[in-house]
């Protein structure tokens, strides 16, 4: 039972609230306002049930923030609300429920927050930086944090959401570029980066653990859809990330007979090819030549057209050497005019590095860089451990794997491309996220013993939760 003075400050609430929305009235024409609101409730509804809701919640907002999709303009200034209190609330709820302790990787990251920060003190633009800063903070806050609530305890029902997404979003993408002829991921370099990262691991091992021919049909069937789509992107870092993911997939599990069957299908696809329109085959293959190893370069030769990049920024460290020019800014000596000091980068305030490595050297500098390596050092040693162990047991149904194939994708596609640190990028919290849930998931010691791959008449939940807790 309610006491009186909780009616009646119920009861004053109502009154308050009845108050501005009548004082306001004017605002609710606003479709900016409304939208607002709608964002303010979709937030407080995931927060309150934050473990299974607030994941998806954080990965729309910056999906949709970078998809040529209506209310994009919205959810570019959204996202952050949404990290803001996905960060903070994580936080939060982590410290009233602790399931796990802090790691190696959480104190690097510390670190690493320490060095962007220091590099906004020297950069030529103080609060653009600072904001870069505060950003990286609240992704690693969030991973630290949050993160681990929506998997730890709940693997099962985490990635067997993921893998239904994952599906979704293959589906989805070939239905708007076919049918509809909408680029909805903007550039192909972002098309090959969403599939050959985000979706192309995930499928690849959900489609091999898979229990029942339908189920692995379906699967499979996603699967071929998706490399489809990162050959159509024509994306060389896509993919060199799928490829680097399929070798090391099959190789640590001793699936030869497999990696040769794929082999096998892509060379019977282009001796069908052939034989049914050979000009159609030899001028797909010299595109296909000219946009991977070229990218329209082909004068200029190899890699070309990360030459120019690579130069400025050994330039730039050479005239920044010790904390660079300040983390998420790269001056290019021209005027920013207005957009001095905002949050939002320009053109005059960033420009292509090449590679996401040589992109934090130049941000935060040889010193700053320190702890950015061990953090990458770290999160590769990690997959290295995943690796080694899949290796030696032939297992592939643990929470790891799918953890590490992620990881190892962002790795090899962050050589050609500049999102590893650029929070504002999707991919980059999707990386980060699935990093720091490895250092978590994180396969038994050697002497641990090997659970094997079950009969079909046990439910696949059931093994990978065995699998999980060894």
């Amino acid at each position: 039972m309610l006491k009186i003075w909780q009616w009646a400050a119920l009861a004053a609430g109502v009154v308050f609230t009845l108050y501005l929305v009548y004082s306001h009235l004017i605002y609710f024409g606003s479709v900016s306002f409304l939208g607002a609101i709608l964002l303010l409730e979709v937030i407080i509804a995931s927060v309150w049930n934050y473990s299974q809701r607030f994941f998806l919640l954080l990965m729309t907002a910056f999906l949709w923030a970078g998809m040529h999709l209506p209310l994009q303009d919205a959810w570019t200034g959204g996202r952050w609300l949404v990290l803001s209190v996905g960060a903070l609330a994580g936080f939060v709820g982590w410290m009233k429920a602790p399931k796990s302790k802090f790691r190696l990787i959480h104190l690097l990251a510390f670190f690493a927050i320490g060095a962007a920060f220091v590099s906004a003190t020297v950069s030529t633009y103080v609060q653009m930086a600072s904001y870069k800063a505060l950003s990286l903070f609240l992704l690693f806050l969030y991973c630290t944090s949050g993160a681990r609530l929506a998997i730890l305890g709940r693997e099962e029902r985490f990635f067997r959401g993921l893998l239904w997404g994952s599906e979704f979003a293959v589906y989805a993408t070939a239905i708007c570029y076919y049918g509809l002829g909408n680029s909805i991921w903007g550039n192909p370099n972002s098309l090959g980066a969403a599939m050959s990262i985000g979706v192309f691991p995930i499928l690849l091992w959900g489609w091999f653990t898979s229990d029942g021919p339908v189920l692995k049909f379906r699967r499979l069937t996603a699967l071929l859809v998706c490399v489809y789509l990162i050959v159509f992107s024509m994306a060389r870092a896509g993919m060199v990330s799928m490829v680097v993911v399929t070798l090391t997939f099959c190789i640590c599990l001793h699936q030869y007979k497999l990696l040769a069957k794929i082999s096998g299908l892509v060379l019977l696809m282009i001796a069908i090819t052939g034989m049914v329109a050979p000009d159609t085959l030899n001028q797909s293959l010299t595109d296909l030549k000219d946009a991977v190893l070229y990218k329209g370069h082909k004068e200029e030769g190899l890699l070309s057209s990360r030459q120019s990049p690579w130069e400025k920024s050994i330039a730039t460290i050479k005239e920044h050497p010790w904390f660079g020019t300040g983390y998420g800014t790269s001056p290019t000596g021209e005027d920013p005019g207005l957009l001095f000091g905002k949050f939002a980068s320009s053109s005059e305030t960033v420009r292509e590095h090449g590679s996401s490595y040589m992109t934090i050297a130049e941000w935060v500098g040889l010193l700053g860089v320190t702890p950015f390596l061990g953090l990458l050092a770290l999160t590769t040693s990690n997959v290295r451990r995943v690796c080694s162990w899949m290796n030696r047991t032939r297992e592939a149904r643990h929470y790891s794997i799918p953890l590490a194939m992620v990881v190892l994708a962002g790795l090899a596609h962050a050589n050609f491309e500049d999102w590893l640190f650029a929070v504002g990028a999707y991919p980059c919290v999707y990386f980060w996220v699935f990093a720091f849930m490895l250092a978590d998931h994180l396969p038994a010691a050697a002497s641990a013993p090997v659970v094997s791959i079950p009969a079909r008449r046990t439910a696949p939940g059931a093994a990978l939760r065995a699998a999980a807790s060894q």
